[in-house]
């Protein structure tokens, strides 16, 4: 039976290991925090009377059928920290943080969250997916103390206390990178004003305000989503489209007017990238709503003596104009994460010019944002790829 070793727990490195083992293959999934769902878990549905097509439903789904399947080894709260191979065998090397929650064996009773002494235990739950996080900067074993009071108070042993870190070692016999990616961090572009001014803010923050209530703040507001925050900008060597985010801004700008009808939205951006087959109908339905779509992106934002944001703004043309607004979305782009450049050392990877990762080794594969920006359908269907060439290769090794 092949191995295979998968570095990250998102989407696409839970989605390669279902495929992986529903085809007898023993695979062992490492992930760094301490739960699975990498950036998918800062998403929520944005339906409104209709689907929005936006596959957050479906991963969740993926991520419960990664935890039910039994032939899956899944390490969190870990880190490869160095590969060797011996002979033929590939050995990795991995050190984990405890305490170590079992996520296959908890039955979501909350017994260890109540157990706590620091309350550093949180059930998060998106849909019809639970799984639990524990927060080690602030849990006693990472202070020095002894402490078992969760895995004393689970009722299925699901949790596992120890040193604070433990070192184990992996064979494998092929590996996956799919360590995802990281945003932007707008504060990098301080003429938009983000962590200075309070009405601006991320697609994530204003997701997460509308996952709870109607509006981003008191009822029917003038809103401005601005795109390409972070991407095809040459001055800051992000020259590249992340792809996601002019359909991300498109399904939020729909929900926030199906809120509050009586909301003033306008869209700003270089070009709206047709995303999918929905596109042209999910356009002319945001066009009739009356939400305003405006080619030019501002160049500068502040805030005005009432506390409207005023936006200077640069079209296609070059044309200069101002605009006030209630509150500022901000589209930020796609890079790669921080660990790319430690694994490319590990396993011999290149980066391309923006720091995503390729491979050329035939038992080295990358898949999902690591690779480069994609949505979460393709992220799920990239994975499902790369675990289709996996077994290709394994048949065509055991014909030889």
């Amino acid at each position: 039976m092949t191995k295979t070793l998968i570095i990250g727990g998102g989407i696409s490195g839970c989605t390669a290991a279902v495929e992986l083992a529903q085809s007898n293959n023993s695979v062992t999934l490492v992930e760094s925090k301490n739960r699975i769902g990498g950036n998918v878990l800062d998403y929520c549905c944005k339906a409104t009377k209709d689907c929005s097509q936006c596959s957050v439903c479906i991963a969740f789904t993926q991520f419960n059928e990664f935890y039910s399947n039994k032939n899956i080894n899944l390490i969190t709260g870990a880190s490869v920290t160095s590969v060797t191979q011996t002979g033929g065998v590939q050995t990795a090397r991995i050190v984990r943080s405890h305490p170590v929650i079992d996520h296959k064996n908890c039955i979501s009773c909350n017994a260890c969250v109540s157990a706590c002494p620091e309350k550093c235990i949180t059930r998060d739950q998106k849909g019809n997916f639970t799984q639990y996080t524990i927060d080690f900067s602030r849990c006693r074993i990472h202070q020095g103390k002894e402490c078992t009071l969760c895995a004393d108070a689970c009722p299925t042993k699901a949790v596992e206390c120890g040193p604070e870190n433990s070192e184990m070692e992996v064979r494998y016999d092929q590996v996956v990178i799919a360590t995802g990616h990281e945003p932007f961090d707008p504060k990098k572009k301080p003429r938009y004003g983000y962590g200075q001014l309070k009405n601006v803010m991320t697609g994530k923050e204003a997701e997460e305000l509308l996952a709870s209530r109607r509006s981003l703040g008191d009822g029917a507001e003038d809103v401005a989503f601005v795109q390409c925050v972070g991407s095809r900008d040459p001055h800051i060597g992000r020259n590249y489209c992340s792809s996601i985010c002019c359909a991300y801004a498109l399904r939020l700008a729909r929900v926030l007017k199906y809120n509050e009808p009586e909301s003033n939205i306008t869209i700003y951006y270089i070009d709206i990238q047709n995303f999918d087959k929905t596109f042209t109908h999910l356009h002319n339905e945001l066009i009739a709503s009356g939400i305003r779509f405006v080619r030019g992106l501002p160049f500068t934002i502040e805030e005005t003596n009432n506390g409207k944001l005023k936006l200077f703004i640069e079209d296609w043309k070059n044309n200069k104009t101002v605009a006030f607004h209630d509150r500022v979305v901000l589209s930020v782009g796609l890079g790669p994460s921080s660990s790319a450049s430690t694994l490319t050392e590990m396993f011999h990877l290149k980066q391309d010019e923006f720091g995503f990762l390729e491979s050329d080794d035939k038992d080295v594969y990358v898949c999902g944002t690591c690779h480069e920006p994609m949505n979460i359908s393709d992220s799920i269907a990239g994975a499902r790829a790369v675990a289709y060439e996996i077994g290709k290769s394994v048949l065509a090794k055991g014909s030889v």
